[in-house]
């Protein structure tokens, strides 16, 4: 617990000045209308909750909400009150509002009681434990006591507002809800500037220009982690004179430093390289296009009215590369990753599903530009009425519920926001149980095929692969390319693996510790044991279904 009895100046709030105007208004609303308030026997404002992405200066802006009012401020960090005794932390959360009362009547005005990290003390209590329950119970009594007097005014703060329980966000509790959001550019700029102020900044460097597109979605945090990385950088490169901090001393700083929504990524399909998807040249720069033109060509797209795309849908057999294709998008563009699965979305509890696809869209938003992958998605949102996934045992109503979630969040993607926006990538095999609805104009825009591998792709597939391996020159990868008619990149993978097992079983037999090179040989056995997955009426299958979606 910390109080605070001084009453600092106001501080530069850049990016902060609209939520600092509304927090300050509801702090001194019941002392500069108080006759106002008695006269239409209207309540005072009880709570204030401020939410948003971390680090975008909620903490920050309560104290100098407190210290430009002169209000006494109580501050409740909520994992310090939660214990492990029976009873304890109700005790905690009572003695803070007693403070808080206290306090008030002691100045003579409203004081604040800042309940940071609220959702670690009063989470949906459908989903949490007895514990979590008590506390929110004791949290609603303790806030019920209060309203309409006045004298403390409680504002609590979150980067999780859906993970609370619904009854605090109810009239009476937590009146007003304001959304810190993080800094657009104008305002990264500013608080680019506030924090390398005593810096010796070098003449050559713009910060304008890293305001841009290199910090997109990053907060105020993170902004401050930059300029002091550079500085460190500074410090450590051998200068002749006084030292400045240049240009590459930032350039590195933005190589080393994790904006705070990357590191909240969710459920990470791990990184690749785009030379690691072979034959599926034209997939990969139509989706490269999706991601990155929105943000490097945004003014040439406005100029010429043409909107990026909210969505990408990549479909075709299974085996075929489409998750590669997203791990090279995640490894090589500078946008944020969150990925979702039915695994991961779908929980027994009521209303849990909905919130995890509407907290990794939130996350997503605050960290734009950002890609939302939905993996499997016929599994997690098939056709309504139908056949198709659910997962998870959410059945039917569940799965419904979840599809309009999805459906709602993708209306409200903005994939031409100023920092670049966000694009949704979904994954399936099965386009056709996919619902309807998420491929019509405005979501899905792009619907992209992923073929087969022709000879050519098997080709450059396993010379990639070869490559890796200690392998003779007599292995001939043309043939190999040639006999593999119906194999999918997935299937190559597998047949160089059991290549390399063969030589390494060769390499033991004969005494050679395993270090045998890879020959045609071991080829040849493998050809033997691993069969193609894609079979003729498995192609004509999916070629129907290219026709169909083309």
């Amino acid at each position: 617990m910390a109080l605070a009895h001084d009453t600092p100046l106001r501080a530069e709030l850049p990016g902060l000045e609209a939520p600092f105007a509304a927090l300050l208004e509801m702090v001194e609303y019941p002392t500069t209308h108080a006759a106002h308030l008695a006269r239409l026997h209207v309540q005072a404002p009880g709570g204030v909750l401020l939410h948003g992405p971390a680090g975008c200066g909620k903490t920050h802006l309560v104290r100098q909400v407190a210290g430009h009012a002169g209000a006494p401020l109580v501050v409740v960090a909520g994992p310090a009150v939660v214990s492990a005794y029976a009873g304890e932390s109700e005790r905690l959360l009572r003695e803070h509002f007693a403070l808080a009362q206290a306090q008030a009547r002691a100045a003579g005005r409203p004081s604040i009681l800042f309940l940071d990290e609220i959702d670690s003390i009063a989470g949906a209590r459908q989903a949490a434990g007895e514990q979590t329950a008590r506390l929110v119970a004791q949290l609603l009594t303790l806030m019920d006591g209060m309203a309409g007097r006045g004298g403390v005014v409680v504002v609590g703060a979150t980067n999780r507002a859906d993970a609370l329980d619904a009854a605090l966000r109810r009239p009476g509790r937590f009146d007003r809800e304001i959304h810190v959001a993080p800094p657009d550019a104008a305002a990264r700029l500013r608080i680019l500037r506030h924090c390398s102020r005593a810096m010796p900044l070098h003449a050559g460097v713009d910060l304008a220009l890293l305001a841009d597109a290199p910090t997109g979605g990053w907060v105020a945090a993170d902004l401050a982690a930059l300029c002091a990385a550079a500085a460190g950088c500074a410090a450590e490169r051998p200068q002749p004179g006084p030292p400045h901090v240049t240009m590459a001393d930032f350039a590195r700083a933005l190589a080393a430093v994790a904006p705070a929504a990357r590191r909240q990524q969710t459920g990470g399909v791990g990184a690749a390289r785009w030379a690691d998807v072979q034959g599926l040249q034209d997939v990969a720069l139509r989706l490269r296009q999706a991601v990155e033109w929105p943000v490097a060509r945004a003014a040439a797209m406005r100029r010429l009215g043409v909107r990026p795309p909210r969505g990408v849908l990549l479909h075709g057999p299974p085996g075929c590369s489409k998750t590669t294709l997203v791990r090279a998008l995640a490894g090589e563009s500078r946008a944020a990753f969150f990925a979702l699965s039915g695994a991961a979305v779908y929980s027994a509890f009521v209303g849990e599903s909905e919130r995890r696809v509407r907290e990794a869209f939130a996350q997503a938003r605050a960290a734009r530009p950002a890609v939302v992958f939905l993996d499997e998605i016929d599994a997690m949102v098939g056709r309504r009425g139908g056949a198709g996934g659910g997962g998870g045992g959410g059945g039917d109503e569940v799965r419904e519920r979840v599809v309009a979630t999805l459906l709602n969040e993708m209306d409200g993607v903005d994939a031409a926001a100023g920092d670049g926006g966000v694009l949704v990538v979904a994954a399936t095999n099965r386009v056709d149980l996919v619902d309807a609805a998420l491929l019509r104009p405005g979501r899905f825009d792009r619907v992209l095929y992923v073929p087969p591998p022709d000879v050519q792709a098997r080709a450059d597939i396993l010379r990639a692969r070869v490559a890796a391996m200690p392998a003779a020159a007599a292995v001939d990868v043309a043939a190999l390319a040639r006999r593999t008619a119906g194999f999918s990149g997935a299937d190559l993978a597998n047949l160089c693996r059991e290549a390399a097992m063969a030589a390494l079983r060769r390499g033991v037999e004969c005494g050679a510790s395993g270090s045998a090179a890879v020959e045609m040989s071991d080829f040849e056995r493998a050809l033997a044991v691993v069969p193609a997955s894609l079979t003729a009426d498995v192609l004509r299958f999916y070629a129907g279904i290219e026709r169909e979606y083309a």
